[in-house]
């Protein structure tokens, strides 16, 4: 039994560097590349069409130029653009899931090519991506920061620096179990600044895994202009947005 975690774990982190067939199925990949999904998955992946929304990234539904829920913000969040991949929806929602919480670190090679081909249609050009940080127990229960692993991967397809500006002092409740309120007063005052120097004057690219209110984004967000940023654009894998 032991043998057999040890090999799983092996060949888990091994599919980080070295080619393997679609994480998902074991499929050829769609395009031939090593460790992406197959054409069966990515169609099963429920991508966000244009237009957008230029506040959090996500469908633009009617006649608005924004969506319903940057409608109804109490306040304007403080990022410059926001792009995100999926609706968190279907295939994206089980692929986030199992991400996050079912130890498959190798997703972070398809997400972040995918999530670093977003970037230029987005018109995102940063000096520096930064990861959303765990606080670090959570981070030694997962194993790994999610949003790190996408970084890495996006910095390697761009060739835009990855730096770890931000820490997470603060234990907070999961996000996904609170509402607006409590998630923003769950946040309030969670992260602060560990390199300065990098932050000051320099476009900024905060990347995590999912935006709801945009609450912890808002708040890391604030952490970086506050140190001197010039601005912060935000990249999600995915945007859960009101029916």
């Amino acid at each position: 039994m032991l043998f057999k975690k040890v090999a799983t774990g092996f060949q888990k982190m091994l599919g980080l560097y070295i080619p393997l067939n679609c994480p998902l199925c074991g499929g050829e990949p769609f395009d031939g590349t090593p460790n992406m999904f197959c054409k069966t998955c990515m169609e099963r992946l429920p991508f966000i069409r244009k237009p957008v929304c230029p506040g959090c990234g996500g469908e633009l539904y009617g006649i608005l130029d924004v969506c319903p829920d940057c409608l109804h913000a109490e306040k304007k969040f403080p990022w410059k653009r926001a792009a995100a991949l999926f609706k968190m929806d279907g295939a994206a929602k089980e692929v986030i899931y199992q991400y996050k919480y079912r130890n498959t670190p190798e997703l972070a090679r398809p997400l972040g090519r995918l999530a670093a081909g977003l970037l230029g249609q987005a018109g995102i050009h940063p000096d520096l991506i930064v990861p959303t940080p765990l606080h670090w127990f959570r981070h030694l229960q997962r194993g790994y920061n999610q949003a790190a692993l996408l970084c890495r991967e996006i910095g390697r397809e761009t060739g835009i620096p990855v730096k770890t500006l931000l820490r997470r002092k603060k234990w907070t409740k999961q996000q996904a179990r609170l509402d607006r309120k409590q998630r923003i007063q769950n946040l309030h005052h969670a992260f602060s600044i560990i390199d300065s120097t990098n932050c000051r004057k320099r476009c900024i690219l905060l990347v995590d895994d999912v935006m709801t209110t945009g609450s912890t984004l808002s708040a890391a967000a604030e952490t970086l202009l506050a140190a001197g940023a010039a601005e912060v654009d935000v990249l999600v894998l995915a945007r859960r947005q009101r029916d």
